[in-house]
C-alpha cells in the first residue's frame, strides 16, 4: 500500500484515502462503543466504524488503520466482533498483526528508522515523530523502541500496575505485565499527579528484578496518557551502565 500510494513523507499517508482503495468505507459513529474502531463487512463492502469516544486524532487515525490491517491481511473471523485495541499493544494474535500493520502503514520503518538511532534517548524524539506522522505518544513511542538499536524499554502502567511493556532487541531483561509500580519510579508519581517532564535517573531496581543492582542507575522519562488515566514510561539503559548489570554479562 506504501508503494502503490508512493508515500515518501509523512504528509503522503492519507489513511482515508488507503481505505477507500482497500475498499472500505469510513462511517463516523455517534456510538460510544467500547473499541475505538470496528470493521463490519456485508457481502463484498466492508465499513470501518469509529467511535465518538475517540479523543485525539493519533488514536483516530491509528484505530482506522488497525481495522484496515484486519481486512487487509484477511482477518475474517475478527470481522463479526468488536476489536478490543484501545491503545497500541499487547492482545491477541490477529490484534498484534493489526497493531504492526498500522504502525508500518502510519510510521513506515522507511521514513522513521533514521529518527530512532540517536542518544541520549527520552520522549522528545517520540513526540516528534508523533507530531510529524500524526500519531499518538503512545504508538510513536512504541514504534521508536521497536526500531532503535538502544537498550530502551516502553512501559505502559494504569491502575498502579504495569499493563504491557514493548522492549528494543537489545533490551535483555523482562518486565512482567502485573508487576507493581515501584515508588522509587517516576510512573508511580505520575499517576499520582507529580509531572516533572524530563529524563530522570532511578534505581535499575524499581523497575528490573535483580537482588542486587550494585548501585545502578537506568534513566526513566515518564509522561501522562491522561485519556484514559495511564502512564507511559520510556526507559533506557547508556552503554556504559549496561555493564554494572548482571542481565548483560
Amino acid at each position: 500500500m506504501l508503494r502503490d500510494f508512493g508515500v515518501e513523507a509523512p504528509e503522503h499517508i492519507v489513511i482515508e484515502a488507503m481505505a477507500d482503495a482497500a475498499g472500505a468505507e469510513i462511517v463516523e459513529s455517534a456510538d460510544r462503543f467500547s473499541a475505538t474502531a470496528r470493521l463490519v463487512r456485508v457481502n463484498d463492502r466492508a465499513a470501518i466504524r469509529v467511535s465518538a469516544s475517540i479523543a485525539t486524532e493519533g488514536a483516530r487515525r491509528f484505530s482506522i488503520a488497525h481495522e484496515l490491517g484486519h481486512l487487509v491481511l484477511g482477518h475474517e473471523e475478527s470481522l463479526a466482533s468488536l476489536c478490543t485495541l484501545a491503545l497500541p499493544g499487547g492482545g491477541a494474535d490477529l490484534e498484534n498483526e493489526a497493531n504492526a500493520f498500522a504502525a508500518e502503514l502510519l510510521m513506515p520503518e522507511a521514513l522513521v528508522r533514521r529518527r530512532c538511532e540517536v542518544s541520549p534517548v527520552d520522549l522528545e524524539i517520540a513526540r516528534g515523530i508523533a507530531r510529524d506522522f500524526r500519531v499518538s505518544l503512545l504508538a510513536a513511542a512504541r514504534r521508536f523502541v521497536e526500531l532503535t538499536s538502544e537498550r530502551c524499554a516502553l512501559a505502559y502502567a494504569r491502575g498502579g500496575a504495569v499493563r504491557w511493556v514493548a522492549r528494543s532487541a537489545t533490551f535483555a531483561p523482562d518486565i512482567a505485565a502485573g508487576r507493581r509500580l515501584d515508588p522509587d519510579s517516576i510512573a508511580h508519581d505520575v499517576l499520582r499527579g507529580k509531572v516533572d517532564d524530563r529524563p530522570q535517573d532511578v534505581p535499575a531496581s524499581s523497575w528490573l528484578d535483580m537482588s542486587d543492582d550494585g548501585g545502578t542507575e537506568i534513566v526513566e522519562h515518564a509522561a501522562p496518557i491522561p485519556e484514559v488515566g495511564a502512564v507511559a514510561s520510556l526507559l533506557w539503559i547508556p552503554e556504559r551502565r549496561a555493564a554494572a548489570l548482571r542481565c548483560f554479562d
